[in-house]
């Protein structure tokens, strides 16, 4: 794996991807299993406060609070590792996806999304192959999630963010989520003994 910028001593693990891939119940999941730090999808706090109607303000608030929400997270958690549900990559992508965020982006918007590929240890994408669950008012469909899950994969290529998509059941997301940790962990060691 590449060097890691020293911004993701904090143990950021960011689970992204289209809406109803199961990156709520996985990080979640993980969180309690491994009793780690788990920050929630902001963004949909906000979204159903809102009744879907956001403007480009919003989804600043939505990538600030989100980032506050990991702040506070790290703080208080002694464990390595802090489970985040989503990032401002989703958050400004969303935003332009359903024409609530219209250029000039909000400069802080910009910033938070760029920030994502020194910010997090890893990112993990929720790969679409679960059911796609309907849930009005909320998700569009499941043509939509395709869509989304597709830019989501650009997205993260563009920026030359390194990923590891997960497929399969709950439990094999998740073994499979142990398994790139505990080589992080071990390469986190190895740099520290060379220090």
């Amino acid at each position: 794996m590449k060097q890691k910028n020293t911004q993701q001593r904090f143990g950021l693990i960011a689970f992204v991807g289209a809406e109803s891939t199961g990156k709520s119940t996985l990080s979640q999941h993980l969180a309690q299993r491994l009793g780690a730090g788990f920050v929630p999808e902001i963004g949909r706090i906000i979204w159903e406060e809102k009744q879907g109607d956001l403007s480009a303000d919003d989804y600043v608030e939505i990538a600030e609070r989100h980032r506050a929400a990991e702040d506070a997270a790290v703080r208080r958690t002694s464990g390595p590792w802090v489970f985040v549900d989503t990032n401002a990559l989703t958050t400004l992508l969303l935003g332009l996806c359903f024409g609530q965020v219209t250029e000039p982006v909000p400069p802080v918007l910009l910033r938070h999304a760029d920030e994502c590929r020194s910010r997090y240890l890893h990112h993990f994408v929720c790969a679409d192959d679960i059911p796609y669950e309907e849930e009005p008012g909320v998700r569009e469909n499941a043509g939509w999630r395709t869509h989304i899950q597709r830019l989501v994969l650009e997205d993260l290529d563009r920026r030359g963010i390194d990923y590891t998509v997960l497929t399969g059941t709950l439990e094999q997301r998740a073994a499979k989520v142990m398994e790139v940790l505990s080589t992080i962990g071990q390469d986190r060691e190895a740099t520290r003994a060379a220090a």
